[in-house]
């Protein structure tokens, strides 16, 4: 069996296995459990945040128009080869750092195996299992994104702004000067 089809089918399987269960890897990255400590201040919602972010852009805005300009026949093989290894390490490279080796592995993988990857059917089996896995991370780091916590971040309206204007005025009184 070709590298390629030993790839694709190791990501595929590795999709079913976390389609119903949390992977280890996001729920270490959620529960603040990384052993590098990714994130400053002795906190890690930053890290969590921006490499979620990350995650969504990757699979959703880059590996999703990139697939259609693969398919598109515009693109000969090498050019599909070069526009992976040029783009989406810069995702994948710091997703490893901030909780995703498995991802990352995948990634490196696929970039030491184009060299032996003859054809664009052969590319595109293992792009698209690499993108269902990235949309299946996707979609539990948005199942368990901390939605609660917004509540905080509310817009603000006329009422709140004449609210707080008031409070403002009330302070420039003498007794708080």
């Amino acid at each position: 069996m070709k590298q390629s089809e030993l790839l694709k089918n190791k990501i595929l399987e590795e999709t079913k296995r976390i389609w119903l269960k949390e992977p280890d890897e996001l729920k270490i990255q959620r529960m603040g459990l990384l052993i590098n400590h990714a994130g400053s201040y002795d906190q890690y919602f930053g890290t969590w945040d921006f490499a979620n972010g990350m995650m969504r852009d990757l699979s959703m805005y880059t590996m999703y128009p990139m697939l259609r300009l693969f398919v598109s026949g515009n693109f000969t093989l090498d050019q599909m080869k070069q526009m992976y290894t040029e783009i989406l390490p810069v995702y994948t490279e710091y997703l490893r750092y901030s909780g995703y080796p498995t991802l990352c592995s995948y990634c490196r993988e696929f970039r030491k195996i184009m060299v032996d990857i003859e054809t664009e059917e052969e590319f595109l089996d293992v792009y698209k299992a690499l993108l269902r896995y990235c949309n299946k991370l996707a979609a539990w780091v948005y199942h368990y994104a901390p939605w609660e916590s917004m509540v905080s971040f509310k817009q603000k309206n006329e009422e709140w702004i004449k609210e707080a204007e008031r409070l403002i005025d009330v302070q420039k009184e003498e007794s708080w000067i």
